[in-house]
């Protein structure tokens, strides 16, 4: 197949799925099981901060769509499809984090087949029923169909664009060949701080400046009524000032283990207003931003900080048994190489 290492999305739901605990496919009809269970796949770079289900009401959900005569997406309180105030999950009705990749994915449509119902979506459509990234949430029969078709295809558009994306246009192509069209939403995920549409930033901009670091690090897990964003997808670089960063692939390999100490905290202050700027490391320069931007980069730095300690901590009590546990927060994100 080869080695693009994000082949194992699709291989390895299709691996859960025919193989996994409680999981399993009926041989006489090639469908799974459990049929009517709903999957949700994830990134490995995600982080939850709410609970996702299958149903989705308008009053914690954005959903995109808008005017069907329009060719790019809007923030709506009502489904595409149906025009609707709330979603459930079902049959034939997956649902999905919008992805600005926009129709992009339909110059490989063709991996499916001349006449592949995929081939024939126009770009509008593409657009509003099949720019996804995870989460995609759809029911076990729907969901281990697409893996099917994603297994076959995604050799075949890598084989055209060996790049970063393949796997999800071939995602996109799958479902549209299967004449599935998801349900997009605005709101599952937060990632890019400078995405103002398409991502739950809202969300996050409504929330106090000067206790955004100190909510997001320390008061989130206990405060199930503010509404947030389900997913932070923590893929790019975020920082504040000349010290407060987090990059996901700076975190030191050994970090969940006995001897790792834990993550320094930033100061209680960032994302107040009082940092327009950041200073990356390593670079003599200073980029500038609003107080909405450094808001949102204080909110993922801090969010991460607590996150990840507190996951470390969990694994110290679970399996450092009688050895001393390091919980000296001593790591410089800032600081640390490249």
């Amino acid at each position: 197949v080869g080695d693009y290492e994000f082949f194992n999305k699709p291989f390895g739901l299709l691996h859960w799925m025919e193989h996994g605990d409680h999981m399993g496919v009926d041989p006489d009809t090639n469908q799974v099981f459990r049929h009517d269970t709903i999957i949700i796949l994830l990134d490995p770079d995600q982080m939850l901060m709410r609970p996702i289900t299958g149903t989705f009401q308008s009053s914690n959900t954005i959903f995109r769509g808008g005017p069907k005569d329009m060719g790019y997406n809007i923030d709506t309180e009502r489904t595409y499809k149906e025009n609707e105030s709330s979603f459930i999950v079902r049959h034939g009705r997956p649902l999905s984090q919008e992805f600005g990749f926009g129709d992009s994915w339909l110059k490989f449509a063709e991996v499916a087949g001349k006449d592949s119902p995929a081939t024939k979506v126009t770009p509008t459509e593409a657009r509003r029923s099949y720019s996804v990234d995870p989460p995609y949430i759809a029911t076990a029969l729907d969901m281990h169909a697409i893996a099917q078709k994603w297994v076959e295809f995604v050799p075949l558009v890598h084989s055209l664009f060996p790049e970063l994306m393949a796997e999800m246009y071939a995602f996109s192509i799958a479902s549209a060949h299967l004449e599935l069209p998801h349900q997009l939403v605005g709101s599952l995920m937060i990632s890019d701080t400078n995405t103002d549409s398409g991502e739950g930033w809202k969300l996050i901009d409504d929330l106090p400046a000067n206790n955004i670091c100190n909510f997001a690090m320390n008061k989130m897990g206990d405060d199930s009524h503010t509404k947030l964003p389900s997913l932070l997808h923590f893929c790019q670089r975020y920082g504040v000032g000349d010290r407060a960063f987090f990059a996901k692939k700076k975190l030191p390999t050994d970090f969940f283990s006995c001897e790792s100490p834990l993550i320094e905290e930033p100061s209680m202050d960032i994302g107040s207003g009082k940092y327009l700027y950041r200073k990356p490391p390593f670079l003599d320069t200073t980029v500038t931003y609003s107080a909405t931007i450094e808001k949102r980069e204080a909110f993922v730095i801090c969010s991460m900080t607590g996150f990840l300690n507190q996951a470390a901590l969990f694994f110290k009590r679970k399996h450092c048994g009688g050895s001393k546990i390091n919980v000296k927060q001593e790591i410089s994100m800032h600081d640390l190489p490249e």
